[in-house]
């Protein structure tokens, strides 16, 4: 039986079925959990949940409440399991400014190892795997350290290398979401591979419509679209590539509603990870600046894939990649309550309440001196909130700089 309690209530053992709030306001991927300790019962109370609904088999004649018919029941579980997957910074997390350096030496050594692969494809050489997985064990190692360094350097873009970067950055979101799913190592970095392989394909498309400047033409844009097909090619020819990896590559284009590319495949007859690279894919291309148009900030983007959940790509999952990455990414310039203009640094647990560094005072229009806040512990000096994100541009401020990456 379902019965609804205070938390105050709850006992390590107990298994929630679902939180009286929404999935943005309380700290954990999933609506449904089972209570581990004492500490997942004190992080409910620290972020203001008051009842849950759990399951019981002879509920307390006095306090429970049956279950009212909720509005919008949760999404049916897939083939992903619901509960006890263990969370992304659960355990000791090193520094950011520590962990900066060993990223930047992973993403360089990616991006070197991704212009090798793809050059060697347009010359119609064999792809050398061992090196990109070398690569990717790299990216991997970086992210379980600390995957804000990594998410914060793919801000730092070079339109001429747009290819190169798009697949570093791609297989860089899969590791990331991978371990915010708790997926084993070896999954993990089959899923990053195919992440880093997803666009060999383009290679075999003439350089000329792959880089034009203007719109695409009829027969420009199927050519486009046929450097899918063109990479199941290559990768089959390639010796020991995995099954999951070459979906990956072969189903990125494909959606959800069955409106993708090149097959029209639908729902779950889309591996999970082509489910998660469609998603991946589609927000560091919306976020990237290309010679024909600029990107949009990655806190915007990420709202455009939530109103897509329910069509173009699985709503779980959207759910689950909002969680990893942050409603506010770090690097995204937001507009606190107080008037301040601040970067995010880190998203940490609370996805509204990450650590933010002040950089600007909008009331009195001048700069102020760089000083880190972490949002979510009021009586540590975070005592604001944030209302928005905010356009760089339109301030002239560089959160790059702000945050001494550049």
């Amino acid at each position: 039986m379902i019965v609804k309690i205070p938390v105050s209530d709850l006992q390590p053992g107990m298994y929630v079925r679902r939180f009286d709030c929404g999935w943005l306001q309380h700290p954990f991927l999933f609506n449904r959990r089972k209570v581990k300790s004492a500490a997942d019962i004190e992080r409910l109370k620290n972020w203001g949940v008051r009842h849950v609904y759990v399951e019981v088999e002879h509920p307390r004649p006095a306090r429970p409440a049956p279950e009212p018919a909720p509005v919008q029941p949760p999404p049916a579980p897939g083939p992903l399991p619901m509960a006890d997957l263990p969370e992304m910074g659960a355990g000791k997390q090193v520094p950011l400014s520590r962990e900066l350096v060993r990223a930047e030496k992973a993403r360089r050594q990616a991006k070197t190892v991704a212009k090798d692969l793809l050059r060697s494809v347009r010359e119609g050489k064999e792809l050398k795997l061992k090196e990109a997985e070398t690569a990717v064990s790299g990216l991997d190692t970086s992210i379980s350290h600390n995957k804000d360094a990594l998410l914060l350097l793919m801000r730092l873009r070079n339109t001429d290398e747009y290819t190169f970067e798009h697949s570093v950055n791609v297989g860089v979101l899969l590791l990331a979401f991978c371990h915010s799913l708790g997926f084993d190592r070896e999954t993990t970095r089959t899923i990053g591979l195919g992440g880093l392989l997803h666009d060999v394909g383009k290679m075999a498309v003439p350089p000329h419509i792959l880089n034009k400047p203007g719109k695409l033409s009829e027969e420009e844009f199927r050519q486009i679209k046929e450097h899918v097909l063109k990479a199941r090619r290559i990768l089959a020819a390639t010796a020991a590539i995995s099954l999951p990896v070459a979906k990956i590559a072969l189903e990125h284009h494909e959606r959800f509603d069955g409106t993708g590319y090149p097959y029209g495949l639908n729902g779950e007859a889309i591996s999970r990870g082509g489910q998660m690279a469609s998603i991946a894919d589609v927000f560091d291309a919306l976020s990237a600046d290309r010679c024909y148009h600029r990107g949009m900030e990655q806190a915007e983007v990420l709202r455009r894939l939530y109103g897509w959940r329910h069509s173009h790509f699985n709503a779980e999952l959207v759910q689950r990649f909002i969680k990893c990455i942050g409603i506010f990414p770090p690097g995204t310039l937001v507009r606190l309550e107080s008037g301040m203009l601040a970067v995010v640094v880190e998203s940490g647990q609370n996805l509204l309440q990450p650590v933010v560094r002040l950089v600007y005072d909008t009331n009195r229009d001048w700069a102020v001196f760089p000083r880190d806040l972490d949002l979510a512990k009021p009586g540590k000096g975070g005592a604001d909130r944030i209302i928005c994100h905010e356009l760089p541009a339109r301030w002239g401020i560089n959160p790059l700089k702000a945050l001494e990456v550049t």
